[in-house]
């Protein structure tokens, strides 16, 4: 008799709803709990159904999606178009964080489960044998989807209408737009802060003295003033409420355009190598 999936639930203790999302890896599920179950499966040598059909098809359905940390603005957002266009064309998605698993490990576990494709937030490895897109930065040769950067830091140069600019946080996205507004000088003593969006964290390095400034002659720590602006990240409401600005990404369509171009990379039809999406600042 084969081995079920409540088989493994039970040898696992957990319920057969954690075991799905451990095998489409969700990061939701602590690093403890899917170590758990991915030691019952390979010991009790479980098949999801979708890869056992995939096996004698030579196809197994599976697309990797492998974030490179869980600081991905709204990566709920994108998983969610990814996922909308993979369900149309009968694939799912297995997704892996790297914070929890290095590039040779994702490489590997996408090789078991034969995933036909694979969306890479981040800088993928060089030697990748399937199909990829790449969601960052342009890489020669592949297919890529990029926020429009230089598009963004005009923005934020109109935006700033003079001020100096200091950022709050370490993310990528962050690093991006200081290399892309390194050559920007304020004329005034008021600041445009550019915060990582990690409220209320983001927001309480800021008052509570622990934020890095860039770009500015402003020194740390030092309050707001009138004529300071707040620039946040996905942060609609907050920025508002702040009576500051959001900058918006579109996590939904960028899923969604990932998905696409993947899905005509494996159908060998021509696509696009560089794929440009407009950061908006609301």
């Amino acid at each position: 008799m084969s081995v079920t999936m409540a088989d493994v639930a039970k040898e696992a203790g957990v319920d057969k709803a954690t075991v799905s999302r451990v095998l489409r890896g969700d990061p939701r599920i602590s690093l403890k709990t899917r170590e758990r179950v991915w030691e019952v499966i390979r010991r009790l040598d479980y098949k999801p159904n979708a890869l056992a059909r995939g096996l004698s098809e030579k196809k197994s359905g599976f697309v990797s999606i492998v974030f490179e940390e869980q600081e991905v603005p709204q990566m709920n957002k994108f998983l969610k178009g990814v996922g909308r266009i993979l369900a149309t064309v009968g694939k799912e998605p297995i997704v892996y964080v790297a914070d929890d698993f290095d590039a040779n490990f994702v490489k590997s576990r996408s090789m078991v489960h034969k995933a036909e494709g694979m969306i890479w937030i981040g800088n993928p490895p060089s030697d990748v044998s399937v199909p990829m897109v790449i969601i960052g930065e342009t890489v020669d040769n592949y297919v890529c989807v990029s926020p429009f950067w230089s598009d963004t830091a005009e923005g934020i140069k109109k935006l700033a209408a003079g001020r100096q600019i200091a950022f709050v946080g370490e993310t990528k996205v962050n690093l991006i737009l200081r290399r892309e507004l390194k050559e920007y000088r304020g004329n005034c003593d008021n600041v445009l802060w550019i915060c990582d969006g990690s409220l209320p964290g983001g927001i309480s390095r800021l008052i509570y003295d622990e934020c890095e400034t860039s770009l500015s002659n402003k020194g740390q720590g030092e309050e707001f003033s009138k004529g300071d602006l707040l620039l946040l990240f996905n942060e609609r409401n907050y920025a508002k409420a702040l009576g500051g600005y959001s900058l918006y990404f579109p996590s939904f369509e960028m899923g969604i355009l990932a998905a696409r171009l993947l899905i005509n990379v494996l159908r060998h039809r021509e696509v696009p190598f560089k794929n440009l999406v407009r950061v908006t600042i609301e």
